[in-house]
């Protein structure tokens, strides 16, 4: 009989300081208002120490580099998004006539996050674990869910899309010639994508408790 070797135990989390934790707060923070005048590549380290009161080599001690803080921005806006969606009166108003995914880009917070996206799919940011559904993934699904108000099956399929098509163009843009207002109607096409199957979605549903009702 082979004796097996027990798992070593997970090293416990560092802690973090509150200092830490309020540099790192305002260091998003300034982030977020910097991605609302520019894009992503234009935000240098000296922009973000500036205008957060912190030194340029705390991106690296704190968020271990410049992807990191964006996916740390990234997150944040998530949260403000789901905020946003889930307050008393929604941003999603998917009910109302008009069109919904002007809206939805008309919002500064979904605006941003799909720059920070940009970005970070161009970094081929994968997962740690072997076989584990990357980060990246999780946080798009997630945010997709939030923003277009998706639910169930749909929603891996929509983040399917969405991450593939950015994966494509960062790897084949300048070979196939796709500019970025190409990629904004790309997006778009995406979005009224989502909203047909947010509509079928919603009739099921209403067939089925349709089909539960008592004669």
């Amino acid at each position: 009989m082979v004796a097996t070797r027990a798992p070593e135990p997970a090293e416990a989390p560092k802690r973090r300081l509150p200092i830490q934790i309020a540099n790192e707060a305002k260091m998003i923070r300034a982030t977020i208002e910097l991605l609302g005048d520019h894009q992503v590549d234009e935000i240098t380290s000296r922009m973000i120490a500036r205008d957060s009161g912190t030194a340029t080599n705390y991106i690296s001690r704190y968020f271990g580099g410049r992807d990191g803080l964006f996916v740390a921005v990234a997150a944040e806006l998530g949260r403000q998004i789901s905020d946003l969606v889930r307050s008393e009166q929604s941003v999603l108003e998917i009910d109302r006539p008009g069109s919904f995914v002007s809206r939805i880009m008309s919002i500064p917070e979904v605006a941003m996050w799909f720059k920070v996206f940009r970005y970070l799919s161009s970094r081929n940011l994968t997962g740690v674990r072997p076989h584990a559904k990357p980060a990246i993934v999780t946080a798009i699904e997630d945010s997709i869910e939030l923003i277009f108000g998706l639910e169930g099956e749909y929603v891996p399929i929509c983040a399917n899309i969405f991450l593939t098509y950015l994966m494509g163009n960062a790897a084949f843009g300048d070979l196939l010639g796709t500019t970025d207002d190409q990629a904004e109607d790309a997006l778009a096409a995406m979005g009224t994508f989502v909203t047909m199957l947010v509509a079928q979605a919603r009739e099921q549903e209403r067939a089925q408790a349709r089909g539960r009702a008592p004669a």
